[in-house]
């Protein structure tokens, strides 16, 4: 079966004839009236009962006519929704949350233009207590983002290794070390993180699994951002993982990173929407974990 037999037939029952349909598609009355004949053998069924004064459909060709309607409304639609596509200028809304390591965002954006020059690219920066937001909500195709993610809805590909950080206030007994281990943390109390940041993201930061499921002690007023929790490290004088990156560029004095080996993934990688089947974002993340890979980091 194939889309013509769909047209021939809805053009016959409509113009009651196969005269008047053979006319109106521009082909010969012998060959249409093969081509019905044919449908009608593949479907097992007469679909139109032949009469000197025209053709009225069987109830199967009521049936048939209904569904062949359908199929060409939907292919007619098909055929315009892609001429609007090619007439207008694709676009890829990309998020990501700074810093970024290396700033590698920068040349995926130069390599992904040069590769595809008829796209064109906006950016929107995201924030942490929850970057992927807006990848989830559709406000972005793709973005760079750090763990956690929601690995449910959520494609990730990690392209640039960081250490986890441990952010330390003046005068705190870790403040010497370059480098200390989750071991060293566990009894240390930490910021009170607010019950408005995403589950996720209070795990990463707090890690009860290295305590059995236990949360540290929380000191202070609950806090929700990045900037709040800085600033809580400094006044409450307690210590809280990070990105690495995310230390050493804090706006907030009065503290320094550490390293925390053995700490929560805090690599950067690109992420797209699982049920998203369309071939930019797909491309865009083969690309950028391609650039990644051959940047002299």
């Amino acid at each position: 079966m194939e889309l013509r037999h769909f047209r021939y037939f809805t053009a016959v029952a409509e113009q009651g004839g196969f005269t008047k349909a053979a006319a109106m598609l521009y082909v010969s009355q012998p060959t249409l009236s093969q081509q019905i004949r044919a449908l009608e053998r593949e479907l097992g069924v007469p679909l139109l009962l032949r009469a000197p004064d025209g053709v009225r459909m069987t109830a199967a060709g009521e049936v048939f006519y209904g569904h062949a309607e359908a199929v060409l409304r939907m292919v007619d639609e098909a055929a315009r929704a892609t001429r609007r596509a090619a007439a207008e200028p694709s676009v890829l809304r990309i998020g990501w949350s700074p810093p970024i390591p290396h700033a590698v965002h920068v040349p995926i954006a130069s390599a992904f233009s040069a590769a595809y020059p008829h796209v064109r690219l906006t950016w929107q920066e995201t924030t942490l207590p929850d970057p992927e937001r807006p990848l989830l909500d559709d406000e972005v195709d793709v973005s760079l983002v750090r763990l956690p993610v929601d690995a449910e809805r959520v494609l990730w590909e990690p392209i640039i290794d960081e250490p986890c950080g441990l952010a330390v206030p003046v005068g705190h007994p870790l403040w010497e070390l370059d480098s200390v281990d989750v071991a060293d943390v566990l009894e240390e109390p930490m910021p009170n993180v607010g019950d408005a940041v995403p589950e996720s993201m209070k795990r990463w930061w707090l890690m009860p699994e290295a305590r059995n499921g236990e949360y540290p002690k929380a000191v202070g007023e609950p806090v929700t951002t990045v900037t709040e929790l800085a600033l809580s490290v400094v006044l409450n004088e307690v210590v809280c993982p990070a990105p690495y990156l995310y230390v050493k560029t804090a706006a907030v004095h009065g503290f320094r990173a550490l390293e925390l080996r053995d700490g929560p993934c805090s690599s950067t990688g690109v992420a797209r929407r699982r049920d998203d089947r369309r071939a930019l974002p797909r491309l865009f993340c083969e690309l950028a974990a391609q650039v990644a890979a051959e940047l002299p980091l």
